[in-house]
């Protein structure tokens, strides 16, 4: 036997010692790709004399790399994703070895200084390990190294600068490609490293290295990959792209730098351009786009830049400008025949009817000119021009008028975002078109009329989020269908008419009919904690183009207090199709009569239910106790007239209880957390009692009823209510439990996984 290829199949167990007792005629052996356990069996190096390549890669192999011997003949050897401990320096003994893989381990320790001596070694791909101290002197005898991957360690100390002086004058080539990114190395970055002149890729992103570019990387002519995103104040971008002609891939972000100007033929193979997070004022050059002829994305957002914006190649894909200073749209911004897919202006200063030239942009899959100053009515012909619309965000701006009929020809549409405008008129029934639609943001409007029935012809819809609008009637009866919903918040409205029961059903997951959606951007679900700043108070928050803590300082942020992730750019949302009923339902504020339905202690994975402020009566339903997953419960300010249920200690994750100004009698239940809540959670309800209230005047005093025989008396002269002295003692040490939100919503995802 003298090839061996298991790869890519479910092979479980660990591999047996006894088929490498008899294989000194095997020369390739590849087991990658499997589901392989246990370390890597010392007999395989001692009774494989003639093994040349051996791939292991991509299984679940554990131990250290022991057993190594000399060998005359192995070439290649893949441990990719495997192994635990430290590089033995035993691995020097493999005298003919050209292609080391040891990346994505957890090997630990330094690179032993003995791979100097491997003097046949060209990859050596050690990234994504743990390794530490600094690259070893004895490294500089690797001269026939052509591929150098040390990325994603915590490798220290300074980039030696025999990586300029001995690996360029290998004998038999050059080194392609150096990463040395996401380390913690310091120091300058070795001018030397320009003699590198065959070298295409360089990353040395993410250390700590200090801030100044030299100005001999322009001496790296065959460049086509450079990433120095690292905390660089430089101004020799222009001596770069003069002399790196080939240069495609371009990442200075997360820099200090602040100009950027291209001059002469410059850029014309250049595919992505990142100068995000940088501080460059003024107009963004036209040079970038005019000479760029082949760009594809272009990242600037997080600078200073004003004016108008640019009038993009027709080869751009991608186009990131947020968080800049522009003022004014471009009619322009989209040559004929443009491939723009993906535009986002978020959080600049664009005013009046901007949309109208992002409209010339006909092949946009997503758009996004959210927190901006947009005017006017959303174009009746927008879909029609931008028909392949999977995103549109729109929300933080001034748009007024009605949503138009013809929003159902963007049918392609997953997101629809429009909240925080100034939007009137009704829901259009047309709405219902948009089959692909997963998540529905209208809030923060002036939107009346009632909730379109056909609405519950979305099946795929999973937010529906109509809060803080005019909206009027009941809850249409289709909306049951709508049975993969996640969040559904229609808080401050004026609906009425009873709450459903068929909201708080669960209902099993048909996996099979589960369609992968990828969202390209964060969701925020924002939860008020102190009623006095925003009243009860619940909005998701769609976050694309600008930082977490940046739109904290806005004042959509500043009125609520507490954020909770429901899922971060790049996740596949559809892990919540995979729970049975919806994470957080908000129908307070408005004007809903009747009951609470008990099968709303059906919704098994429910975390948030708000139906404050509005005119339910009856009892709190005892089943609401079978909520286990409960966090948020908010009853407060109906007319709700019962004991509070024993049951509800049950909900032990429960961290905000308001169930005040209600008609609610009886006991306060001690049980669990429930005497821990502050008397804000069930003040409003005069026939409450018990701690954190006053306690309940019907105790007797336990001395006197044992004396009450010895007295001979109607024993009611001298009883004395001795809760009314020791209620009002007991209720001055209330304030010393607090109430602490846990981080469970935050940590949802992983629940869920």
């Amino acid at each position: 036997m003298v090839s061996v290829d298991l790869s890519h199949n479910r092979i479980s167990g660990s591999i047996p010692a006894s088929i490498f007792a008899s294989c000194k005629s095997l020369r390739f052996l590849e087991i990658s790709s499997n589901q392989l356990v246990g370390g890597v069996p010392e007999d395989m190096f001692i009774n494989c004399r003639s093994l040349q390549e051996l791939s292991l890669s991509s299984n679940n192999l554990t131990g250290e790399l022991s057993g190594l011997r000399s060998s005359n003949s192995l070439q290649k050897l893949n441990l990719f994703n495997n192994i635990t401990g430290v590089i033995p320096q035993q691995i020097s003994w493999l005298k003919k070895l050209c292609l080391l893989f040891l990346s994505n381990n957890m090997i630990s320790g330094a690179i032993p200084a003995s791979i100097g001596s491997m003097l046949s070694l060209r990859f050596l791909v050690l990234g994504h390990n743990k390794l530490q101290d600094g690259l070893s002197s004895e490294l500089r005898n690797n001269k026939g190294l052509t591929l150098f991957l040390v990325n994603d360690n915590q490798l220290t100390g300074q980039i030696p600068s025999w990586i300029g002086l001995s690996i360029c004058k290998a004998s038999r080539g050059d080194l392609y490609v150096l990463f040395l990114k996401h380390n913690l190395l310091t120091g300058a970055i070795p001018s030397i490293i320009g003699n590198l002149k065959n070298l295409e890729w360089l990353d040395l992103s993410q250390n700590w290295l200090e801030s100044h570019i030299p100005d001999s990387l322009g001496n790296l002519t065959f460049l086509k990959h450079l990433n120095i995103s690292n905390d660089f104040t430089s101004d020799f971008l222009d001596i770069l792209l003069v002399t790196c002609k080939d240069i495609r891939y371009l990442n200075l972000s997360h820099n200090k730098l602040r100009k950027i100007s291209l001059k002469g033929t410059i850029g014309h193979v250049m595919v992505s351009v990142d100068l995000s997070h940088n501080r460059i004022s003024g107009s963004i050059p036209a040079s970038i786009f005019t000479l760029c002829k082949s760009l594809s994305d272009n990242h600037a957002d997080h600078n200073n830049f004003i004016g108008e914006l640019p009038t993009v190649p027709p080869s751009l894909n991608v186009l990131d400008l947020s968080c800049n200073l522009f003022s004014t749209g471009n009619p322009n911004i989209c040559p004929a025949r443009s491939s723009l897919k993906s535009l986002l202006l978020v959080y600049n200063r664009l005013h009046g009817r901007v949309l109208n030239s992002a409209m010339n942009c006909g092949n946009l899959e997503m758009l996004d000119i959210s927190i901006n100053s947009l005017a006017g009515p959303i174009p009746v012909d927008m879909c029609s021009r931008l028909p392949k619309l999977q995103h549109l965000l729109l929300w933080g701006n001034n748009l007024e008028g009605s949503i138009p009929a013809t929003i159902s020809n963007c049918s392609e549409l997953v997101t629809l975002n429009l909240s925080f405008n100034n939007l009137t008129g009704v829901i259009p029934q047309q709405i219902s078109g948009l089959k692909k639609l997963w998540l529905l943001l209208l809030s923060n409007n002036m939107i009346s009329g009632a909730i379109p029935a056909s609405i519950g012809s979305m099946l795929s819809l999973r937010s529906l989020v109509l809060g803080h609008n005019m909206l009027q009637g009941g809850l249409p009866s289709e909306l049951r269908n709508n049975k993969g919903l996640f969040m559904f918040l229609v808080n401050d409205n004026q609906l009425t008419g009873q709450i459903p029961g068929w909201i708080g059903r669960s209902s099993e997951v048909d996996r099979e009919k589960i369609t992968e959606v990828t969202f390209p951007f964060l969701m925020v679900f924002a939860i008020n904690i102190e009623a006095s700043i925003c009243k009860a108070y619940e909005e998701v928050f769609i976050l694309q183009g600008i930082r977490l803590d940046d739109f904290e300082q806005l004042p959509f942020a500043t009125r609520c207090r507490r954020w909770f992730f429901l899922a971060p750019p790049g996740f596949n949302l559809t892990i919540y199709t995979l729970v049975n009923s919806p994470l957080a339902i908000d129908l307070s504020h408005n004007s809903f009569t009747g009951t609470i339905p008990e099968e709303f202690g059906g919704m098994r994975d429910l975390n948030v239910l708000n139906l404050a402020h509005n005119l339910l009566t009856g009892a709190i339903p005892s089943t609401i106790g079978n909520l286990k997953n409960l966090e948020w419960l908010d009853l407060s300010q109906n007319w709700l007239e019962s004991n509070i249920p024993d049951s509800l200690g049950n909900l032990t994750f429960l961290n905000y209880l308001n169930i005040s100004n209600n008609k609610l009698f009886g006991r306060v239940p001690q049980s669990a957390q429930l005497a821990l809540f502050p008397v804000s959670s069930y003040e409003g309800n005069p026939g409450l009692c018990g701690f954190p209230l006053a306690e309940c005047a019907s105790l007797h005093d336990p001395f006197h009823d044992d004396h009450k025989d010895e007295n001979d008396d109607d024993g009611h002269g001298d009883q004395t209510i001795l809760a009314a002295i020791v209620g009002g003692g007991v209720s001055c040490i209330l304030w010393t439990f607090a109430v602490f939100f846990s981080k469970r919503w935050e940590a949802l995802l992983k629940r869920l996984i």
